[in-house]
This record gives structure tokens, C-alpha cells and sequence, in this order.
């Protein structure tokens, strides 16, 4: 099981962002700011952060580039997420090192799909896995979402709030 860091300041969207995970089988720990969101990764045990680009203070888009910058995170699978659809504003993005930018509004499904792709892919760039074992893994991880979305909701992952 994955455990997705979502950093939006949105508290409504960080719910609703944390339940579309939580169905999809991840263990969520949201942040409302840049700077909770580094204490929650400096805390270890973040396989993905998910960004919102305009948060107050330092915005996704910095974030990710401080992420990028430093060897504990440099290979952290970022997706950054935003309403702005402006070519510069993705370029800038991608150019800060986000492994992908999705914009609002979107469907679960996609969000779900392209997040498990860069988890998938995390392994490959740590140099930790092959290729045998990275499609294992995806096999156990569809086989236990299927199995969970048979299970009652009491038994949905936990998470964890960093202010």
C-alpha cells in the first residue's frame, strides 16, 4: 500500500482528494501549506505527493522545485494539480520537476491512474527494483483494490492530518 502526500490549502479539496485515495487503496497524510507538507515528508514514509500549484506562501510549483533540489526527495514521484490550464503555467511546472500536471477539473479514475503510474515507476528511477518485481507489485496492488472495494468502509486506510 502506497501512502499519497496531498499539500493543497483547500481543506475541502484535500477531502475530497483524500477520500478518491482512500477508495483507491492509498494511505493519505494531507498538509494545508508548503511548509507542513516538507515536515510530513521529512518524516519518511511518503511514496508520492500529490500538489496543489496556488497555494499561499510558497506555491506547488516552488515546492516541487525545493523537492527536486534535495537528495531525500529528489526522486519523489510529484504530480501537480491545478485549474489553471495556461501552456507557461504547465511548462513551469514540468520544468520545476513535477512528473505530471493535471488539471480541475478531473475524474477520479484519471487521477487514480496516473498516480499509481509514477508510483509504478518510482522504483525504476531509485534503481531498487525490476522490472519482474514492479509489475508483481502492480498486480498485487489492482488484486488488493478489488478485494477492498468489496470490504466495508471501516476498513478503509488511515490518515493523517500535518499542520
Amino acid at each position: 500500500m502506497s501512502t499519497v502526500l496531498i499539500a493543497d490549502d483547500d481543506a475541502d479539496h484535500r477531502e475530497l482528494l483524500t477520500l478518491a485515495l482512500r477508495r483507491a487503496g492509498h494511505d493519505v497524510v494531507t498538509a494545508e501549506n508548503a511548509g507542513a507538507a516538507m515536515t510530513a515528508l521529512r518524516g519518511g514514509g511518503i511514496d508520492a505527493a500529490l500538489i496543489d500549484v496556488r497555494m499561499p506562501g510558497e506555491s506547488g510549483i516552488e515546492l516541487c522545485r525545493r523537492l527536486r533540489a534535495e537528495p531525500a526527495t529528489a526522486l519523489l514521484p510529484v504530480m501537480l494539480i491545478s485549474a489553471d490550464v495556461n501552456d507557461q503555467r504547465i511548462l513551469a511546472a514540468l520544468d520545476a520537476g513535477a512528473d505530471d500536471y493535471l488539471t480541475k477539473p478531473f475524474h477520479r479514475a484519471e487521477l487514480c491512474a496516473r498516480l499509481d503510474t509514477l508510483i509504478l515507476r518510482k522504483p525504476y528511477a531509485a534503481g531498487q527494483a525490476s522490472v519482474s518485481a514492479a509489475v508483481a507489485s502492480a498486480a498485487f496492488r489492482a488484486a488488493t483494490r478489488a478485494v477492498r472495494g468489496a470490504a466495508t468502509q471501516a476498513s478503509e486506510p488511515r490518515s493523517r492530518t500535518v499542520a
